[in-house]
């Protein structure tokens, strides 16, 4: 079998028995709306749990208008999406200067121009204020302690917003549950001790894919800040395995991110019937393999389709090397994998939390990784580097024997793993 994977902008290839390949696991390729601007406007005219966009804005007839759009990390049809509210938006006659958009980059870089281009389209950014949220501003407004004690610091122009209106995407996330919804304030548009104080909560068992349940505190302190700051409308959309828009939930937060959660894992699980002694899996090419902090999430969606002491390998170009200076500092100054586990909650800073969930995830599993990463980076992270996909299925032979299985996944950013003997 000839095996073909995203890497990066380009693919890589090789061959595997198949004997070998218990199967390949993606998404179902539902096809992308064939009219997804009609579908926006129809979700933006009649959505869940909220007056229509129309109603909402000329009850308030807001002088300032603020949308907060998700980074390029999180990849998506945001052109689309953003171009179709925004000209409905100046259909209302809402004139374009009372409109500015704020980009949730949480603790992530600041875009460049020619990015906000690439993902929010020319017509965009060429006719209105997009700007970059930065964690660490000094004119962020405290709104005051929620009920863990986390101060909650935002956004100076999200707070002063007359109307906030968020857009998102809808996936599963490794420690939120799902992202999309609440995520869009917080991580978001906080400041950096609101956002590590949240992620802090990683060490605990109830961080985990897909649970949204009231054991989740990170994700209900997420849900709790966005009620704070009070987001009047949203607009989330769920993609399919190509990361084009299958369906969208428009209207009151909770109320269109539950229901798009529901769509998603109706829709999107990965059914499987029993762990391999490997996985072959790619991050699911550019921009989610764009560093080694953004592709490690396809580590955690994936891991449990192996069994415990298997082996993983791992694609993920990662031209930005580790993508994150916190991550990579404790991940080079672990002298071993216990070590990264043993640090105290309160010492854990953004960036350490996914240091931590890495050390999780090496105890249960070989990691190798083939990315144009230098080696020696690679092995002082503690993870193993290999040239190609053929020198991991070496190791496996090694380890495994001729006989060993292994699943593939394509896309790892974009997956929910269902098991059919839970």
């Amino acid at each position: 079998m000839n095996i073909k994977l995203k890497y990066g902008r380009g693919y890589k290839e090789c061959e595997i028995p198949d004997k070998n390949v218990l199967g390949i696991l993606e998404m179902e390729h539902i096809d992308a709306h064939t009219n997804p601007q009609k579908l926006i406007r129809e979700k933006l005219e009649s959505p869940t749990g909220s007056p229509s966009l129309r109603d909402l804005l000329e009850k308030k007839n807001p002088e300032n208008v603020v949308i907060i759009v998700s980074d390029i990390t999180r990849p998506g049809p945001f052109a689309l999406m953003l171009e179709t509210l925004l000209k409905e938006m100046l259909s209302y006659e809402i004139p374009s200067n009372r409109i500015k958009g704020i980009i949730a980059n949480g603790t992530h870089r600041k875009m460049t121009e020619s990015e906000m281009r690439y993902h929010y389209g020319d017509w965009a950014v060429d006719n209105f204020s997009i700007e970059n949220h930065d964690c660490r501003a000094d004119d962020l407004v405290n709104l005051g302690k929620m009920a863990s004690g986390n101060e909650l610091l935002i956004n100076k122009k999200v707070a002063n917003a007359d109307f906030l209106i968020t857009l998102g995407v809808i996936s599963p996330h490794y420690f939120a549950g799902f992202s999309g919804g609440r995520k869009s304030i917080l991580p978001g548009i906080c400041g950096y001790e609101t956002i590590r104080h949240n992620h802090s909560n990683i060490v605990h068992d109830y961080a985990t894919l897909g649970n949204i349940e009231n054991s989740n505190k990170i994700h209900l302190e997420m849900a709790e800040a966005a009620a704070i700051v009070g987001v009047d409308f949203t607009l989330q959309a769920v993609l399919n395995h190509k990361k084009k828009l299958v369906q969208c939930f428009a209207g009151a937060l909770d109320d269109a991110f539950f229901k798009g959660v529901k769509f998603f894992i109706e829709h999107n699980s990965v059914k499987y019937s029993q762990k391999a002694d490997a996985l072959i899996v790619s991050v699911g090419g550019y921009p989610k393999d764009i560093n080694f902090y953004q592709s490690q999430k396809a580590l955690n969606s994936t891991f449990e389709l192996v069994k415990e002491g298997g082996t993983l390998i791992l694609l993920a170009e990662c031209q930005e090397n580790i993508g994150q200076n916190e991550m990579e500092k404790q991940l080079r100054n672990a002298n071993s994998i216990n070590e990264l586990l043993l640090i105290d909650q309160k010492d854990i800073q953004i960036g350490g939390h996914r240091a931590f969930a890495t050390g999780r995830l090496l105890k249960e599993v070989d990691i190798l990784v083939v990315s144009s990463m230098d080696p020696e980076l690679v092995k002082t992270v503690l993870f193993n580097p290999i040239n190609s996909i053929e020198d991991g299925l070496e190791f496996i032979k090694e380890k495994e024997g001729e006989d060993y299985s292994c699943y593939i996944v394509p896309n790892g950013a974009m997956f929910f793993p269902y098991s059919l003997q839970n």
